[in-house]
This record gives C-alpha cells, structure tokens and sequence, in this order.
C-alpha cells in the first residue's frame, strides 16, 4: 500500500532508494559534468533565444560548477533519482527558467547512459592499471628465474622440463591479450550518447561531436536510437573481464599446487596459521583471490542475462538495474589483481625445491628419444618405443631414468651411445638449453621474449597515460564550468 506519497513504499525501499544511494555514491561527479557539458552544447545553439538569454545560461554553469563543493543532496522520498535532486536545487538557487536550458534536449536517458560509460570506462582504466601492475611482477619474476628449472604438466601428470620464466612467460601472454582486448572494448565503449535525448535525438541542433568533445569520448553514437538502447559495450567489457579471471584462475590454480609442495612460498604477510595446527602455513592470500575471480565470473553473468530477451530500447534492465553489479564485480576482479601482485613480488619460487622434483621424474625422455634419432639415425618411432621401454624397465627396477647407461639401452635391443651423449641427453638443465627456437624456455629465447612483453606493457601504459591525460584535461575544464570552449 502506499503511505500518500508520490511514490509506493515498497517502489522507494526496493528501486529509488538503493539507486539514489548508488549514484550519490559512485556517479554524482559523473552527472555534474555531463550536466555541464550539455549546458555548454546548448550556449552554442544558433538561437535568439538563447543567445538572449547567456547571462542566465552562465549563472546556471556557475551555480553546477558550486554544486561540486558542495554537500551532496540526500535522499527524498518524492525525489526519483539524483538528477532530479540536482535539477531541484538548482531551481531552488536559480529559478525554472534559467534552469530549463539544462532541460532543453536532455532526457534522462541519454545522460543516464552517458553517465553509466563515464564510470564504466574509469572501471575499465584502473582494471588495466592493475594488469600492467601485475604484468609486471610476472615479467620480473621471470628475470629472476630464467634458469629455473621447473616440470610442467600435461593431464596432470609430469610432461616436460621447461622452466619458472617460461611458464611465467605464458600467463604473461595470456595477459597481454586480456590487455588488448580490454584496449579494443574501451575503444567502442568510448562514444557519447548524450544529444540522442530519449531516443531520436532534439529538434534543437545541438552539436554531439561537441558534447562527446567536452567529455572526454572520441566520437557520439552515430545512430541516437542505439545511443540510449545499445548495451553491448557492457558485454563486452564482462566479456573481457571474464577472460581476465579465465587465465588468472588457471595461474591460481598452479601457484596453490605449487604452495602446497613448497615450491612456492609466500611471506608470512600473506599465509596464516591454524587455530588448533600448530605447523600450517595455510596461502590464504591466493585461496582469497581464487574467490574473487569465480565471483567475477559468475557475477558476469547478471550483466549477460539482464541484456537477454528484451526489446531494443531504453529499459532499466541494462541501465540503473545493473549498475550496482558492474561495480560489485570490479570490486572482486580489483582485489584478486591486487593479491596476486603481491604475492608475486613478495613470494618466492624455491629453485632447490624445484631442482630435486626435477631429478626425480623421467619427463627428460622426450629429448632421449630425439638425440637417438639426430645422433644415431633412428627414426622416431623407434626411438620413442625405445625411450618408452626404457622408462618401464628402469621404473621397475626401482631406478631413475637419468641413472640409465648405454647397457641398458642395449638389453632392450637399443645401439650402444657415448656415456657422455646418453648423460646429456638424460639432463633437465640440458633439455631447456636445447629448445632455443622462437618462443622456447632456453633463457635466450626466453630473455628476447621478455624483451617483448616488457616493450608491450610499456606502450599499455604509454597508451594509458595518453587516455588519462585526455579524460583529466576534459574534467578540469568541465569542473571550472568550461567557459572557454577549445
């Protein structure tokens, strides 16, 4: 039931209330300059009207321009959104009728969505940030482990010797592609939909490109209809947040296998002990940012279902409704960033711990198997089913393959080799050097590699820096009420 208000209880507790909040919380700079800039779009019209009346229309940027220092309006209850709460003061302070050139070819859907690209996009810029950041700790910590031997899996069994750069060297590329795609998505969210008003635009001949200028977008929505409708440039920025939480998932996973091993090993800073266990040491840090990255892949899925099945045009779906969650999940995917680099440039990969675990495997049979073939003219299938029968006869004879000698190749009917050919061919260390091609562990293919990623995160953050100049230049003029249009 309703209390006589304008708006019903429960409307107010469940929608305009929370709303209210998340904007006074999270948009209100937001609206201010998108409210300004719209202001300075129409002092441009070529109108008598508004010509005649540029005093009033500088008292109005005046009076939003003191809005900034200002205490922030609070919540009332026949109020529907902070817009209109500003829009109120304003009259308030100035009347209606200078007021009203803040009204003439806004609605609030093209400025609700203006505003909600405004903060997705800063979203999207700090979430970069934090991937340069955490880039960086990975591309550091391969420096330091270039020789670093380390087995890799494949079907969760022993695979091959590869080394800690390498695999490092591996998430880091994931990265870099996350890294592009989230350059890619900022490129198409970047365009302004405010001059679309509710949805075809104003018979007023306001200047979009300016309005987009003023504001720091590259261009407006060429089509004003898709301006107020469209919300691919949120799927698509969950999309690649997903990505992001994908591969970082996948890491998280490796360095909790390898925590649990000690061959990797956290600050206390990071770990925390057990209540009753006196000698845990348990990784909390990384078990917390698992956490956060399954929170995000699954709170991405709120963005994706409410764009589902609904006509194409201004809603709540995409719009208010989902607000709340685009940050929620920033929140989570901004911490699981944070822990990680952290612990990469406070954690440590133990390279002793890792060379015993390396001299205990046969994952060296591979290269066994391509020095009889290069060396004594074997094909490869035999030598394969040779290297394979030795691995079965060494295991039962209780022996590790690196212990094999030439004698033991010629009970299975092998050729006899060079003890000191068959002793190279059987070292972890040796099978890395081998692999020098373009994109392998040796450490010179691997410094060269570095080389590259390093200079890729470097022009990231160039490239970051030019965005961040551009949108802090934008606001300075639009938080001094932009009087000198550029």
């Amino acid at each position: 039931m309703s209390d006589g208000g304008r708006f019903h209880q429960v409307y107010r507790d469940t929608v305009l209330y929370p709303d209210f909040r998340f904007a006074r919380l999270h948009l209100w700079k937001h609206f201010l300059d998108a409210m300004t800039a719209h202001v300075l779009t129409v002092r441009e019209l070529d109108d008598p009207v508004v010509k005649a009346q540029g005093a009033d229309i500088d008292d109005l940027l005046t009076a939003i321009s003191t809005l900034r220092a200002e205490p922030l309006p609070e919540y009332q209850p026949d109020v529907p959104d902070l817009y209109f709460a500003f829009n109120d003061r304003l009259e308030a302070e100035l009347g209606r009728e200078p007021v009203s050139f803040l009204r003439l070819g806004l609605s609030r859907n093209d400025l609700d969505m203006t505003v909600y690209k405004m903060r997705s996009r800063e979203l999207l810029l700090s979430i970069l940030v934090r991937l340069c950041q955490l880039r960086e700790a990975l591309q550091e910590q391969a420096r330091a482990h270039l020789e670093t031997i380390l087995i890799a899996q494949t079907h969760h069994q022993p695979g091959q010797p590869t080394t800690v750069a390498h695999y490092l060297g591996a998430i880091d590329n994931a990265l870099a592609r996350d890294t592009d795609r989230l350059l890619e998505s900022y490129a198409r969210l970047n365009t302004c939909p405010q001059g679309a008003a509710a949805l075809a635009g104003s018979s007023h001949q306001l200047d979009r490109h300016l309005t987009a200028r003023l504001l720091g977008f590259d261009a407006p929505v060429p089509n004003t209809y898709d301006a107020v409708a469209s919300a691919d440039w949120q799927v698509e920025f969950m999309g690649c947040l997903q990505s992001v939480a994908l591969n970082l998932s996948r890491f998280v996973c490796d360095l909790l296998t390898w925590a649990s091993d000690g061959s990797f090993q956290l600050p206390d800073t990071l770990v925390q002990g057990s209540s009753i266990m006196p000698q845990k040491r348990n990784p909390v840090a990384l078990e917390h940012a698992r956490t956060r990255l399954s929170r995000t892949l699954g709170s991405s899925q709120m963005v994706l279902y409410s764009n589902h099945n609904i006509p194409y045009t201004d809603l709540n779906d995409f719009g208010p409704d989902i607000q709340g969650a685009l940050v929620s999940i920033f929140i989570q995917i901004d911490g699981a960033l944070a822990l990680l680099a952290v612990a990469l440039q406070e954690g440590r990969f133990d390279r002793r711990r890792l060379a015993e675990l390396a001299r205990c495997t046969d994952t060296i049979a591979t290269e066994l198997a391509d020095v009889l073939t290069r060396r004594l003219g074997m094909s490869f299938q035999e030598a394969h089913a040779l290297a394979g029968a030795l691995v079965l006869k060494l295991c039962e004879e209780n022996r590790e393959l690196q212990e094999a000698t030439s004698d033991d190749l010629v009970a299975l009917g092998g050729p006899e080799i060079e003890a000191r050919v068959l002793r190279d061919a059987l070292d972890p260390w040796i099978f890395v050097t081998r692999r020098s091609g373009f994109g392998g562990p040796a450490p010179e293919a691997m410094r060269s590699q570095l080389e590259r990623m390093t200079h890729h995160r470097e022009r990231t953050l160039d490239r970051l820096a030019e965005i961040q100049t551009t949108l802090h230049e934008a606001r300075a003029r639009l938080a001094a009420s932009g009087r000198e249009i550029e």
